[in-house]
């Protein structure tokens, strides 16, 4: 499944800045989404690398979903094979 999600997802780093990944870019403008995540860069970073389980990092709040959870999760492979 290399396709990408058809939904625009926004991740917020909080003090780092924004990235906004829809099916034809990737931009740190801070413009509209789907769906908005806010997550600390270090607990992002670990995301990334396999290390944090996005459904536990959700119950103990080192992840905020607005929007769409769906949509979220549909990025996640995308994102992890894009930074590994």
């Amino acid at each position: 499944s290399g396709s990408t999600p058809d939904k625009s997802l926004k991740i917020n780093l909080k003090d780092t800045g924004v990235i906004v990944v829809d099916s034809a870019s990737v931009t740190n403008e801070d413009l509209p989404a789907d769906t908005t995540i806010t997550i600390s860069r270090k607990d992002f970073d670990s995301l990334v690398a396999g290390k944090l389980n996005p459904p536990v990092a959700f119950m103990q709040g080192k992840i905020k979903i607005q929007g769409d959870p769906t949509a979220a999760l549909q990025w996640l492979p995308v994102i992890q094979r894009t930074n590994g």
